[in-house]
């Protein structure tokens, strides 16, 4: 296995990853990861690189790259959206393109919370064989029901004090990232649902049973959604990021698995 370090740039901002190359003769197929929202390319106790590594001992080549404002790469946390980083995870399969080896007919996406949201929502334009989405998020704009009318609110999970300080000052410190208006905004703006059942092609979701960030019903809507072949797992258990050595190695299993099935 060869790791190499690579840049590639997105409307005027320098985006750092990692590619993995099996050690075998190209032509090879490979997965972009896309990680969650405040994530890295690392992902949570480093599930990314693990998978990646598994992956690539599999035959598989793997992209992880780190959005716009986060990690390494340009930009500021406060200024991203999710637009924003539909962009860039385009750019990313884009940027393939021109990499020797790669085999741009067989090329998967492996998206992770809301990296799950933006691997839906650029499966149908980006010419994608195969998804694995972990703990995505399918109502990335919060519908709920108000005065009899079901609204969209993207900042009903925020305390009321943090949402009024969002809304007057543009942005707001939660948990040592700098939230701004304009992530919030964008969430109403995309449709994983609408998107993915533009898709027509495989997709396994993953998700934990005792996930309290994003409720396995996420999951399920999106399975009920999908057109082609999918596979829905519930992991026994299982938080939102898997974060146990027995509860990631049923992931990375079940990905394996399903890549070498579909891509």
């Amino acid at each position: 296995m060869e790791e190499i370090p690579i840049k590639f740039e997105n409307e005027d901002l320098d985006l750092f990853g990692m590619i993995h190359l099996p050690t075998r003769e190209p032509r090879y197929p490979c997965i972009v990861l896309l990680h969650g929202y405040t994530g890295t390319r690392m992902g949570d106790h480093c599930i990314l690189v693990k998978a990646a590594r598994e992956l690539c001992r599999s035959g598989f080549a793997c992209l992880r790259f780190d959005f716009r404002g986060s990690g390494e790469s340009e930009g500021e946390f406060a200024d991203i959206t999710v637009n924003g980083e539909i962009s860039d995870a385009l750019a990313s399969i884009e940027f393939l393109g021109g990499f020797g080896g790669i085999d741009r007919g067989r090329i998967g996406l492996l998206g992770m919370s809301l990296g799950g949201s933006v691997a839906a929502c650029v499966s149908p334009q980006a010419g994608v064989k195969s998804l694995a989405l972990w703990s995505p998020w399918a109502f990335t704009d919060y519908l709920v029901e108000r005065g009899g009318e079901v609204v969209k609110d993207p900042y009903v999970w925020l305390p009321p004090h943090f949402k009024e300080a969002i809304q007057t000052k543009g942005r707001v410190d939660l948990g040592g990232y700098m939230r701004g208006k304009p992530f919030f905004e964008s969430l109403a703006e995309i449709d994983p649902l609408r998107e993915i059942a533009k898709y027509d092609g495989p997709v396994l979701l993953i998700h934990g049973s005792e996930d309290q960030v994003v409720s396995p019903t996420n999951s399920e809507f999106l399975y009920d959604t999908v057109k082609g072949t999918r596979r829905l797992i519930i992991i026994d258990d299982a938080d939102h990021t898997f974060s146990s050595i027995y509860w990631e190695s049923q992931v990375i299993q079940a990905t394996k698995d399903w890549f070498n099935e579909t891509l």
